[in-house]
């Protein structure tokens, strides 16, 4: 999708100077006196979204002169030349949150971020030195999930009751709105692209005439969600992106971060969360009445008082908005035999049909159900 970062910054990783990493294990321990015995480097991997924009994750470890223990990771964002900084995915828009210092007052009891430990601009790339932290949960359940959603009600919630919204030109803005226009040629050319039996499989005929609807109303739920009020959002806020340690929760990877809709913030930790953790249809129902609920009680932490509709109305188009993106990616990856053996790896599956019908599965909530509903809501 695109191209490989240039041999140019993969050889800067391997120059890493001794007195760099000595400066970041310093920071790493809370320690100006440490100096390094031995230290090594060692890739971390992604999930469906790793390396998207040429993003790399390198955790770098060690050990001091005196025995003590580091490892901190280096984020490696790679440029995509000519790309406006309002794109929904500016490969430089975590570097500059970051740099900003916008996320060192976050409200409170909502989330953690990661130290940051140093920040470079090399141009064709830029690098983000930060905290390692160790995921301490290795299970959730759905009162889990209710409790994230609560701490994304409080996040939201606070820019609805006071906090001002920030102005920065590499904000994303209406993020789930953003991505539609680049979903126009996928659905011109989808019968051409279901020829392949295993995207036929994932978007069968009956399902596919009512995912061309959708399509067409997709105007109905964009002007939707602009007239929604708006808070500061992270967007990708899933499983993969919470890392909790004793009392402490974090929330990483703020490359989608901008002003959205009331209720978008959900459309990750459901949709995604239902992808990566294998749910069926009745469980990502389940998973949705848990979200929305514990949403809903942060919104009132924060204070705000206003009608529950609306937080619903928003996170039900934006997850037809993301959906419709769905089918884009679903398609793409079953079309492309060189994915097939990654999709088996992630979803724990033997063959590659199964990964088609459970994507229809998956689609059959976060896309029918949720435009049925939207709809609904609209009409009131």
């Amino acid at each position: 999708m695109f191209g490989a970062p240039e041999r140019s910054q993969d050889q800067r990783l391997e120059t890493i100077s001794k007195g760099k990493l000595t400066e970041i294990a310093r920071r790493a321990l809370g320690d100006s006196s440490v100096r390094l015995r031995s230290w090594s480097r060692e890739p971390v991997s992604g999930g469906f979204g790793g390396a998207k924009g040429g993003t790399a994750i390198h955790r770098f470890s060690g050990r001091t002169t005196c025995g003590k223990t580091w490892s901190a990771i280096l984020k490696v964002l790679y440029r995509r030349a000519d790309e406006d900084q309002r794109s929904p995915y500016y490969w430089k828009r975590e570097y500059e949150v970051y740099r900003s210092r916008l996320l060192d007052d976050l409200p409170p009891d909502a989330f953690a971020t990661p130290q940051i430990y140093a920040l470079e601009d090399f141009g064709a790339c830029c690098w983000i030195w930060m905290e390692d932290i160790v995921d301490l949960k290795l299970e959730w359940t759905f009162d889990d999930y209710r409790a994230i959603a609560g701490r994304l009600g409080r996040f939201n919630g606070a820019y609805l009751t006071g906090r001002m919204l920030p102005e920065r030109d590499w904000l994303s803005q209406d993020w789930h709105c953003a991505i539609v226009p680049g979903l126009a040629e996928s659905f011109h050319n989808l019968e051409c692209y279901l020829e392949n039996p295993l995207a036929g499989r994932t978007l069968p005929l009956k399902a596919k005439a009512r995912i061309q609807a959708i399509w067409q109303e997709r105007a109905t739920f964009i002007q939707a969600l602009g007239a929604l009020p708006k808070a500061l959002c992270h967007i990708d806020a899933f499983r993969r992106n919470i890392l909790h340690r004793r009392q402490e929760v974090f929330l990483i990877d703020w490359a989608m971060v901008g002003p959205a809709a009331l209720g978008e913030e959900l459309v990750a930790l459901v949709a995604v969360s239902a992808y990566y953790e294998g749910l069926t249809y009745s469980e990502c129902g389940e998973l949705d009445r848990a979200v929305f609920a514990g949403y809903l009680d942060g919104l009132a932490e924060a204070g705000w008082r206003g009608d529950a509709r609306l937080p619903r109305l928003g996170y039900t188009c934006a997850m037809v908005l993301r959906g419709l993106a769905g089918v884009k990616q679903d398609i793409d990856l079953l079309n492309d035999a060189d994915c097939h053996q990654q999709l088996l790896d992630n979803h724990q599956k033997q063959h590659i049909g199964e990964v088609a019908d459970f994507y229809a599965e998956v689609r059959r909530f976060r896309l029918l159900e949720m435009a049925a509903e939207a709809r609904a809501l609209l009409k009131n």
